[in-house]
């Protein structure tokens, strides 16, 4: 549920970005204020505090924000502390940038490998995954030690599994075959 509530916000933040033809900088500000959220314990602890009653929250995002980001950004801030929403703005801040991504035609994905690889092999990931979904792929690298050897991809829901495992698994089901 509360990713459904997020992508309700989100959307409704890129269509107004979008409307204001700043779709980037309501990205850069937004992610920005996420940073801010995730690094300062105190601040953070602030904007999520029920006890904290949302005057107070406002008042405290207008010293801190007001005149550094765009009165549309700080519009919807007040919007989520309002609406008791502030516990969800780290996963709006992810739907939203996907909204962007996918607006652009580009796609994030994960590849599993067994040690760490270099940017090079990253890259030429990148390229043929690119080539294979037709769309600009982003890929980060996550070390997986059971893997034997190879990779697994993970873009939009969906897996190409080239892993050794994966491999030996297809070896064994064609010789029971047999």
């Amino acid at each position: 549920m509360e990713i459904e509530v997020a992508m309700v916000y989100a959307e409704a933040l890129y269509g107004a970005a979008k409307d204001l033809g700043e779709v980037e900088e309501i990205r850069d500000e937004i992610t920005q204020i996420d940073q801010i959220l995730r690094k300062s314990r105190d601040f953070s602890e602030l904007f999520l505090n029920p006890a904290i009653s949302a005057a107070e929250k406002k008042n405290i995002l207008k010293n801190v924000f007001d005149g550094r980001v765009q009165k549309e950004v700080l519009n919807f801030m007040y919007i989520l502390v309002d609406k008791g929403r502030t516990t969800g703005f780290h996963e709006m801040v992810r739907q939203y940038c996907r909204l962007m991504d996918d607006a652009e035609g580009i796609s994030e994905g994960v590849i599993y490998s067994a040690y760490p690889v270099t940017d090079e092999q990253l890259q030429k990931f990148e390229a043929e995954t690119s080539r294979l979904f037709r769309r600009k792929v982003h890929l980060k690298n996550r070390v997986d030690k059971s893997l034997l050897g190879g990779v697994r991809l993970f873009v939009d829901g969906k897996m190409i599994d080239a892993s050794a495992q994966h491999k030996l698994e297809q070896m064994a089901n064609e010789i029971r075959v047999y």
